[in-house]
């Protein structure tokens, strides 16, 4: 993408142009104090789906088209900065003034997609409507849970993390995740009896210290940017084998292959790209847990 290339269908919707910039750019000092531009998501002359503009989002043009004003930067702000903007729409940005108005289940089976109509309410006042490809798990109530099983050192082994190698649908390949699974209604009174179960479940592993590692009353991490489940991290010291050597799997997890690392394989599984996601998130708060405790250098 060129830098000062127009931002796609919805900058040019709520006339706001901005320039893209380099993260070289953001870092270098400047008179006045630092300015950035916001990038888009995709090219604008990138071919959008079929009945969907130029967003990278799979987003029908705004029902109300405007024209594209002038471009301008916005002063970049402090964490603590955005944090208290959060409801205060004299101070929050255009862009992150928006409201769902309807989601609309256009596919369901294990994985449920919906079109969102979402309303966003430009510096005039004037609202916008674009719709978006959002998924989810509702038979979950969108969470799961994702368990970092922490294996301390002992006198003849290193310190190691037990993973599971599994068959990802997605990229078509093997790849390394931590347990992990979607919350049960039916099964579990809360999202820490849930990776309690997916412990023994995928891993075999049951008992150890489980620490929250999150707060109780967070919402959970956002798993991606176009879905709505969210997951809560957990981190198991010291849990054991189960006994009877077997657990109950679904009829997907039968290949399922379990595994221990040590922290520099682990370390090299996320560099090289292996591990899942959520599982690369939830290693880095354990991580930093275990530094804490001397549990790891």
């Amino acid at each position: 993408m060129q830098a000062g290339r127009p931002c796609g269908a919805l900058a040019r919707t709520l006339g706001r142009v901005r320039p893209v910039v380099t993260v070289a750019n953001l870092l270098a000092p400047r008179e006045g104090g630092i300015r950035h531009g916001r990038a888009c998501s995709s090219s604008t002359n990138a071919v959008p789906p079929e009945g969907g503009g130029a967003s990278g989002n799979g987003a029908p043009q705004s029902t109300a088209p405007h024209e594209a004003s002038q471009s301008s930067g916005i002063a970049l702000r402090s964490f603590d900065e955005l944090n208290s903007a959060l409801g205060n729409t004299d101070i929050h940005p255009w862009h992150e003034r928006f409201e769902v108005k309807e989601d609309r289940v256009i596919y369901k089976r294990y994985v449920t997609v919906y079109d969102r109509a979402v309303e966003f309410t430009s510096e005039d006042g004037q609202p916008h409507t674009l719709h978006y490809d959002v998924v989810g798990h509702p038979q979950c109530h969108y969470q799961f849970s994702v368990s970092f099983p922490f294996h301390p050192a002992t006198a003849t082994t290193p310190a190691q993390v037990t993973v599971v190698h599994e068959y990802a649908q997605g990229p078509n390949i093997l790849m390394y995740s931590l347990p992990c699974g979607g919350f049960d209604p039916r099964k579990h009174s809360s999202l820490r009896e849930c990776a309690i179960a997916e412990m023994h479940e995928e891993a075999m592993l049951v008992g150890g210290e489980v620490v929250d590692l999150l707060p109780e009353d967070h919402p959970g991490q956002s798993e991606l940017k176009w879905s709505r489940n969210k997951f809560k991290p957990f981190l198991f010291i010291d849990p054991q084998p189960d006994p009877s050597g077997h657990a109950a799997r679904d009829a997907e997890e039968h290949t399922i292959e379990v595994l221990r690392v040590t922290i520099p394989e682990l370390h090299r599984l996320i560099h090289s790209g292996q591990l899942m996601l959520p599982s690369v998130y939830t290693a880095f708060l354990s991580l930093e847990v275990l530094r804490e405790r001397k549990l790891i250098d």
